[in-house]
């Protein structure tokens, strides 16, 4: 079946009262570009989408370009499990219409949507990259992390989280829309969507589940927090595809501009972040939890990265949890004066975002059930024990490198004096094999060992 174009989209409804079926719909007043005086869609990979006013309200008309897109089963599933799961907050809200517009001699199906006010992700960094405004940043990388924190403890996967797709409405809260690529527990087992999402935000290996959003999770997140500690490399990384990272950044060895940027602002939380990153670009890598999950994660050792007192720390202690329970403040065109107190709510709300203390509770992490209409408290960052140090504590580290270093020496002269045979010069061969792999060898595994936590 051949669904209409963009094109044949765009035709249709600057005639509404000829070709809507439904009655409310053919009162449908279209938002016209400025210069051209048409209306003109949004369009993805999938569907276009048109702005409209319907009865006074602005809502948003999905129409869909591909037959594989979308039901109206689907649909009605992810309504009920919004609802369900309380997480209709941060979702645009959508109703299914089979038969809605006549194209080509035959009705085809549209999705009429809430229309949320507001910027995309992108729109809303580049705001506060103009103002040079780090703290906002960091505040919107918490609640970056806080939504998918609900998303994923409800069981709940977008499948195509990119700045395009989130959004910042009127009232400062993240938004998500388009869900053709979405996972929820009464789609498993069915077969995944076509669809698999912006190259520049997935994993080149991603496996359509639960857990799909932990990869372009921790993109955004990591893309967010550097721009926190500083706005250069989105000046020099942004190029209206991505936030600071593009599908080519996912290969190794890694040493794209995207990387050599983040390692430039020699933050230890930054790094460790990035090294998480690198570690899940391996080809064979998949999510098997959430971002939380991943985040307090132990990487790689070769991954791990000296902090500035010169200690190595985990993950879960340099990344705390999100410190914000309310929804982002909209930049203001003149920064206002900072005050104290509560943010308040409605139109006053347009203020620099404020960083507020974190959330604490008694009971476990796993047993902190959300309240509807509150975000999910996530459970607070791990303190190390202190350990002993001294001689003995050194010692002990040591030992085990200038072991490995004598034993690779051992090996390489072993196989220098195979070579030579039984001449006169093997003994010669094994000794200077011996000797040169050791000293070469033995820096290199000392350093690792002081880098070990």
């Amino acid at each position: 079946m051949e669904y209409p174009s963009p094109e044949d989209y765009i035709k249709a409804v600057q005639q509404p009262e000829r070709v809507f079926v439904r009655t409310e719909l053919k009162q449908a007043q279209f938002a016209l570009h400025p210069l051209l005086q048409i209306p003109i869609p949004a369009q993805g990979s999938t569907a276009v989408v048109f702005k409209a006013t319907i009865g006074g309200v602005d809502q948003a008309l999905r129409f869909f370009t591909r037959e594989d897109a979308s039901t109206r089963e689907r649909y009605n599933a992810l309504n009920t499990y919004f609802t369900a799961r309380q997480l209709a907050e941060h979702m645009a809200t959508s109703r299914w219409i089979d038969d809605a517009i006549r194209i080509k001699d035959r009705a085809w199906p549209l999705v009429r949507m809430e229309w949320v006010e507001g910027r995309t992700l992108d729109q809303y960094v580049e705001d506060l990259v103009e103002k040079d405004d780090t703290a906002a940043l960091g505040s919107l990388a918490g609640a970056w992390r806080d939504l998918l924190h609900r998303m994923q403890a409800a069981r709940f996967a977008h499948g195509d989280l990119q700045h395009g797709n989130v959004l910042v409405d009127h009232k400062g809260s993240l938004r998500l829309v388009d869900f053709d690529c979405a996972w929820i527990e009464p789609f498993a087992g069915i077969s995944p969507p076509t669809e698999s999402g912006h190259r520049n935000y997935q994993h080149p290996g991603r496996v359509w589940g639960p857990w799909m959003d932990t990869f372009p999770g921790l993109v955004v997140y990591t893309s967010l927090l550097a721009l926190s500690k500083s706005i250069d490399p989105w000046k020099k990384l942004h190029n209206g595809e991505n936030l600071l990272f593009r599908r080519q950044d996912y290969d190794p060895p890694y040493q794209t501009p995207a990387w050599r940027q983040v390692a430039s602002l020699h933050d230890p939380q930054i790094d460790l972040l990035a090294g998480q990153l690198r570690a899940c670009c391996a080809p064979t890598w998949s999510a098997s939890g959430d971002l939380e999950q991943l985040l307090y994660a132990q990487p790689p050792w070769w991954e791990r990265t000296r902090g500035a007192a010169g200690a190595f720390s985990t993950p879960g202690a340099a990344l705390p949890p999100v410190a914000r329970t309310g929804p982002l403040p909209l930049p203001p065109r003149i920064p206002p004066p900072r005050v104290s107190g509560p943010i308040p709510a409605g139109p006053a709300r347009r203020d620099w975002p404020r960083t507020r203390g974190a959330r604490s509770s008694q009971a476990g992490w796993w047993q902190q059930q959300p309240a509807p209409g509150r975000p999910v408290p996530l459970r607070p960052a791990p303190t190390p024990a202190p350990g002993p140090a001294g001689p003995a504590d050194r010692s002990g580290r040591y030992a085990e490198p200038v072991l490995g270093a004598i034993g690779i020496g051992l090996v390489v002269g072993l196989v220098l004096a195979a070579a030579f045979g039984d001449s006169g010069a093997a003994a010669a061969a094994f000794a200077l094999g011996w000797i040169l792999t050791t000293v070469v060898a033995l820096p290199i595994l000392l350093d690792r060992a002081r880098r070990r936590p």
